[in-house]
């Protein structure tokens, strides 16, 4: 029997040496797999940065200026959310600490009552310090219950006296922390105006650039050649971006957007005011997506899991985000006011990506959305979730 059980033994610890090799070697393998994942994704940013950096220098110098005004307008609406976002948290803060000092400053009129109490009621017992007690003629018993009450009320007088001590410290400390937060947030309110400013000079700017854009097309022929231009330039980030991330993999555990079709939910809230296939007045040029009409500052969420591949402004699309989702589908999202991503990061499906605008050069808010597979654009309507 002790031998059966001692061959019991070296087969139980050689399972678990068996089963901790391999979960070793597993966590050795999955580690190496990423830290190649992540090698191959910063050079695809620096392939892809390289194509970008190009594109640039091939812009006019007013197209410039229109990308680094409404690059500037993105940032600074950024900025803006982010200092809101720090004010309404002092703000509560503030609330809370607040009620904090009422409620210390209740405890403490209701401790100086009790400590009131206690005097009074060491007053009625008498005088006579605990010496004299000990030293009347009096029965023992009534001694004994005396001396008692004496140590009964020491005691408790010494408590409540350290507890009004804790809760007058409490209310220092609460009051110089509602100063400190007071002062850090006209800090915020002040930086907030500072940064409102900043928006209204590059809102300016802007309008001065467009105007100076809209000047320069003479005629019907120079604008279907800039949209020409405009569409070139993204198919031929398309194929940058296809080619550059083409060694990424999806996460396993990823449902394949392919079974997800007719299912996926809307990038922004709004009417449709251009529709996959419909031809663009005067352009004649037939749209690859949809154009969603919203209220400027929407938000952008993803239709779907997937690693954002582009994330910068580019002539045409304004401020444009792309996302690989695997199986060679990329989804677009064209003409925001903010990038709240950036190249490389992971999104899951209806995370905020953006925010609705009109960079590009568009004098309406909207979104322009697409859906490609391996470069050819698809209907986005036949993807997404019918509305009622």
């Amino acid at each position: 029997m002790a031998t059966l059980r001692h061959f019991y033994f070296i087969s139980l610890v050689s399972c678990l040496l068996f089963f901790a090799g391999n979960s070793c070697i597993q966590a050795a393998t999955d580690k190496k797999a990423t830290e190649q994942q992540l090698k191959i994704l910063k050079q695809s940013i620096t392939d892809l940065q390289s194509w970008l950096d190009s594109a640039k220098d091939q812009q006019s110098q007013l197209q410039k200026e229109l990308r680094q005004s409404e690059t500037a307008i993105g940032d600074i609406l950024g900025k803006i959310g982010s200092v809101s976002k720090n004010i309404q948290q002092s703000q509560d803060r503030l609330k809370q600490l607040e009620s904090k000092r009422q409620q210390l400053a209740a405890s403490k009129q209701q401790q100086e009552g009790q400590l009131a109490a206690q005097i009074r009621a060491a007053h009625r017992i008498g005088r006579q310090e605990y010496l004299k007690v000990l030293l009347n003629q009096e029965q023992p018993d009534r001694v004994a219950r005396a001396l008692t009450y004496y140590g009964y009320f020491n005691r408790a007088r010494t408590q409540q006296i350290e507890e009004y001590r804790e809760t007058l410290k409490q209310i220092q400390e609460t009051e110089t922390t509602i100063d400190r937060e007071n002062q850090g947030l006209e800090q915020e309110k002040q930086q907030l105006e500072k940064k409102r400013t900043e928006l209204t000079t590059s809102k300016q700017k802007r309008q001065q650039v467009l105007h100076q854009l809209a000047g320069n097309i003479q005629s019907k022929d120079q604008e279907l050649a800039k949209l020409l231009a405009d569409r070139k330039r993204l198919e031929d980030l398309l194929q940058a971006v296809e080619k550059s991330f083409s060694q990424l993999k999806m996460p396993d555990s990823t449902t394949p957007i392919t079974q997800l079709k007719g299912h996926l939910p809307w990038p922004a809230q709004g009417k449709i005011v251009r529709h996959f296939g419909s031809k663009d007045t005067p352009s004649s040029t037939r749209w690859n997506g949809v154009l969603i009409s919203a209220t400027e500052g929407t938000e952008v969420t993803a239709i779907h899991h997937g690693r954002v591949v582009f994330a910068d402004w580019l002539r045409g699309f304004g401020l444009l985000i792309i996302i690989d989702h695997g199986n060679g589908y990329m989804s677009l999202y064209g003409h925001n006011q903010t990038l709240y991503q950036e190249t490389g990061d992971w999104v899951n499906t209806n995370q905020v990506i953006a925010s609705v605008g009109d960079s590009g050069g568009r004098k309406n808010a909207g979104l322009y959305f697409e859906i490609r597979y391996k470069g050819q654009p698809q209907n986005p309507q036949l993807w997404i979730l019918a509305k009622k």
